[in-house]
């Protein structure tokens, strides 16, 4: 029996009544290579019963926005990630403007899953920069596809001036500036990639060969509030982006936390090991909860005979 169609809003381009695509949050081209056998399949750390043929899939893009994304996909696979596997000890390959525009697109979708799927963040006041966050990147995306297909079919929204009528001098200001912004490119100069090795991180053997064989994608935000990044692994690779917002203000006489709010290269890469490492904690706290799930309906006999050959 077919699975039904699932229409809905493109998260993207915001077409509406179109037929949404199973879209891959970190690309199948990615998960593909990951394989250590044929008849590989994922599961869930946390959740072993849970499995993926070939990733993790949402009903979020319509098929043209779903071709849009696939040819960067394709192209980081075949010039960055295929040479990044033929010699990890190798440096990594040059961050062309595809490779960081394919970055972005991943970042986007994984942030857009943890916000309006998962609904992540619900009772948190830092929601609304999180938010502020994703409609910069899908912005910058949309402007890059309306770019790319000027004679694409979706309608490009457009902005009315808004009623200033019975509005104070302050919301009159905020209105026009929100005005000119929304016709404007949207600007991403406080967004920035970063990729790098969990060698080049400065992690143990143990840990690379652990996170060999994991795939994950989520976000998070720093303790200073001023910095809010997605962060995603693979095959070793640590990708990350962050949004620093210069319009959030740090008030503080605490010296180090002055420190972990800059954004120099060196203060990016020790969130990224931070984080990482409240990683491994979190799945080393829960480790006896999944030994006990894999106990479980003989989940681990079932997962052992299906690679004994």
């Amino acid at each position: 029996m077919a699975k039904e169609k699932e229409i809905g809003t493109c998260a993207l381009c915001q077409k509406e009544n179109v037929e949404l695509m199973q879209s891959h949050i970190i690309p199948k081209a990615v998960y593909r290579r990951a394989k250590s056998f044929e008849n590989s399949r994922f599961r869930s750390f946390y959740e072993p019963k849970e499995i993926y043929q070939d990733g993790e899939k949402k009903p979020m893009l319509c098929h043209d926005c779903e071709e849009f994304f696939s040819k960067y996909e394709t192209k980081f696979a075949n010039l960055f990630l295929d040479r990044y596997l033929k010699n990890p000890s190798d440096n990594l390959s040059e961050i062309t403007e595809d490779t960081n525009f394919y970055t972005l697109t991943v970042a986007w979708r994984i942030l857009y899953d943890d916000l309006y799927v998962h609904y992540s963040y619900s009772d948190d006041s830092e929601r609304t920069y999180l938010e502020e966050y994703e409609h910069k990147l899908r912005r910058f995306l949309y402007g890059r596809y309306l770019m790319e297909k000027p004679e694409s079919s979706v309608v490009q929204q457009t902005y009315e001036m808004p009623d200033l009528e019975g509005k104070c001098f302050g919301e009159i200001i905020a209105e026009i500036e929100k005005y000119y912004k929304n016709k404007l490119p949207e600007d991403i100069s406080e967004v920035r990639n970063y990729v790098y090795t969990l060698s080049e991180l400065g992690f143990r053997d143990a840990v690379v060969k652990l996170f060999d064989y994991m795939i994950f994608g989520y976000s998070f935000y720093t303790s200073t509030r001023t910095k809010y990044y997605i962060i995603s692994g693979y095959k070793g690779l640590i990708i990350t982006t962050a949004y620093h917002r210069k319009r959030s203000i740090l008030i503080t006489d605490n010296c180090d936390l002055i420190k972990k709010s800059g954004l120099s290269e060196s203060v990016v890469k020790k969130d990224i090991i931070n984080e990482i490492n409240s990683l491994i904690n979190e799945m080393r706290k829960r480790y006896p909860e999944v030994q006990n799930k894999l106990d479980e309906h003989g989940l681990r006999q079932k997962i052992a005979k299906r690679y004994e050959k």
